[in-house]
């Protein structure tokens, strides 16, 4: 444990070096926030593997009753996601409030530390219990298909998946932020314009209040099966021109139009059968190598999380690929249905602006976090779409 510790370390004062003085920061302003967000990424990403590597090592030196027991009950195991989660709790929080401290250090965020709290608080639980969950559904799974318990687990995911993306919008997002409808004026008339437009009739225009938490904009799409919204947040609607946010509202249009919600889902699901069954395997041969008990015993839950952990952070630049995809599809969207383009390229710059980003990230930044295209490539996308009209 000592030498994962002082690896960890040494590991963290490379990462912050690297960013704080060597990292090539592309951003429209002085703000080195940027370096800042990707220091603090690549410093957590490993932190649940070292808790995890740290019991798996403590469990191979004990052969007493204690935490990492061989009782395979449901009360112990039980017990043991208990203490699992609460020292992941005492390892997440500081790095999260550090984080929270350097957001409102450089003005990004102004939430209250009540509200930060509870929202913490809030997320965490609601992480628990689905792993929880999670938990209990694959040791009981294992114990039922011995050897396509991954394939079950697997089929399981699909109505799952769909029922949380359904209710998020209803039950879930209201628990942080109020919703409402958006406000009547010429602003939601335009916007109602471009829905009729594009021939939509059963979705839902909302603002919600993020002005209290961050300065940053934001507008959303998401829901399916006919409780599809579309959300801007107010501090787009107080901070942007009309016309930018217009263009920010036909770019979520494209993805309702283009049914990017189900596309996401469907490619979280075929992603999520890969990773099972690579689980699946992996776990089996490492287990068998070091365990002669049951796979359903608690001392099995370690490893599972952390092959689990390590397979999504491989898959992690396929599944920003994706999404960078499916940006740059609902942009074409947004510039084909919009007149005047400096708007859009005036749009992204102050979104860049607002949020002291890096706007030309390295490649291994870009494919490792980036969700959306960079705003540099943004920008030059709708420049040369300004071009190609002018000839």
């Amino acid at each position: 444990m000592k030498k994962l510790l002082i690896g960890y370390g040494l590991f963290v004062a490379l990462i912050w070096s690297y960013f704080l003085f060597a990292y090539p920061l592309d951003s429209f302003g002085k703000s080195n926030f940027a370096s800042l967000s990707h220091a603090m990424f690549f410093t957590t990403v490993p932190l649940d593997w070292f808790l995890l590597l740290g019991i798996i090592r403590y469990q191979s030196s004990q052969s007493r009753y204690s935490l990492t027991t061989n009782d395979g009950s449901f009360s112990f195991m039980i017990w043991f996601c208990i203490k699992l989660f609460g020292l992941y709790l005492i390892i997440k929080l500081p790095f999260d409030f550090i984080w929270y401290e350097i957001c409102k250090a450089y003005g990004i965020s102004q939430q209250p530390y009540a509200d930060w709290f509870f929202d913490f608080g809030l997320s965490y639980i609601l992480f628990c219990l689905g792993l929880l969950f999670i938990i209990i559904l694959t040791r009981y799974l294992m114990k039922k298909f011995k050897k396509a318990w991954w394939f079950a687990l697997w089929l399981l995911t699909i109505p799952i998946a769909l029922f949380l993306v359904y209710i998020q919008p209803i039950w879930i997002d209201p628990l942080y932020n109020d919703f409402q409808p958006m406000e009547d004026g010429e602003l939601k008339q335009e916007i109602l314009k471009l829905t009729e437009d594009a021939g939509i009739e059963d979705v839902t225009l909302l603002q919600v209040n993020k002005s209290t938490e961050t300065t940053t904009f934001n507008a959303y799409v998401n829901g399916i099966f006919g409780n599809a919204q579309i959300v801007v947040w107010d501090t787009t609607i107080q901070g942007m021109e009309k016309d930018e946010i217009l263009f920010i509202l036909a770019h979520e249009i494209g993805h309702y139009v283009k049914h990017h919600v189900l596309l996401g889902v469907s490619g979280y699901l075929l992603m999520s059968f890969v990773v099972l069954w690579l689980l699946a395997v992996i776990f089996r041969k490492w287990w068998g190598m070091r365990e002669s008990s049951e796979p359903t015993n608690v001392r099995a839950i370690p490893y599972l999380l952390l092959i689990a952990s390590l397979l999504l952070f491989l898959f992690q630049p396929i599944s920003m690929w994706v999404s960078r995809e499916i940006e740059t599809s609902a942009d074409q969207y947004a510039m084909d249905h919009t007149e005047e383009l400096q708007p859009a390229a005036d749009s992204f710059q102050r979104l860049a602006i607002q949020s002291q980003s890096d706007i030309s990230p390295a490649w291994w930044i870009k494919w490792l976090r980036f969700s959306h295209p960079t705003i540099q490539e943004r920008i030059e996308m709708v420049e040369n779409e300004m071009k190609s009209r002018d000839n």
